[in-house]
């Protein structure tokens, strides 16, 4: 295949909703390699990973190995200010040492997703990684587990942390995240819960209702 043919595949990938940016890496003998493509935030990586299956068959006649396929996407995420129960009358309070989300970046290969979470707090910077299924909710358990090997870096490993449920739940006309988890420490065992509202996508929820079940721990942690 010439790269005239995949200059054309490019630009038909480009189009494909929740697309970004696409490449292709060509192989040693000139075939098509590895297949990149960036995604828009907040997008469904198994459903656009089937469009652009459907795509390159359909259209170009090639059916691509799930496994050359990597799907990236780099979300720079607002910082969110989590409060303790008394400080929620005061709008875009952070309490000092409580960490505040930089950025979530999910790669997708194959049947795989690899999800990094980084946190920041009173100026340190700490990112987790975790890797699950490709899946809705293989990568909702990852980002969840991500953000807590995130939180483990800034605490300085005085403590870990399982994921023991997550679930997104209807309340009302609202989508919820609610997660449960268990954190080992020097005290001994004990389970947290948190809950985050669904604002635009659902895994920055994740990262927030994680955080929230550790709120009432996070100071001395991080302390």
């Amino acid at each position: 295949m010439s790269v005239t043919d995949f200059r054309e595949i490019v630009a038909a990938l480009r189009d494909v909703p929740g697309v970004a940016d696409a490449d292709v890496q060509p192989d040693e003998d000139g075939g098509m390699g590895l297949l990149r493509l960036g995604l828009e935030a907040g997008v469904d990586e198994v459903a656009v990973a089937t469009s652009v299956g459907r795509l390159l068959r359909e259209r170009f006649g090639l059916g691509v190995d799930a496994e050359r396929v990597q799907i990236v996407e780099d979300a720079e995420v607002r910082p969110v200010e989590v409060t303790t129960e008394h400080e929620l009358d005061v709008p875009h309070q952070r309490v000092a040492g409580r960490p505040a989300i930089s950025r979530m970046h999910l790669v997708s290969s194959g049947l795989d997703v690899t999800a990094t979470v980084t946190l920041t707090s009173d100026g340190r910077t700490a990112s987790g990684e975790s890797r699950g299924s490709a899946s809705q909710s293989g990568v909702q358990r990852a980002v969840a587990t991500a953000t807590l090997r995130a939180v483990e870096e800034l605490s300085g490993d005085i403590a870990r942390f399982e994921l023991d449920h997550l679930e997104v739940s209807h309340l009302g006309s609202d989508r919820m995240v609610i997660v449960a988890l268990t954190m080992l420490s020097a005290r001994g065992t004990e389970r947290l819960t948190g809950a985050a509202s669904v604002r635009e996508d659902v895994r920055q929820a994740v990262i927030r209702a994680t955080l929230d079940a550790l709120n009432r721990r996070l100071e001395t942690l991080l302390a």
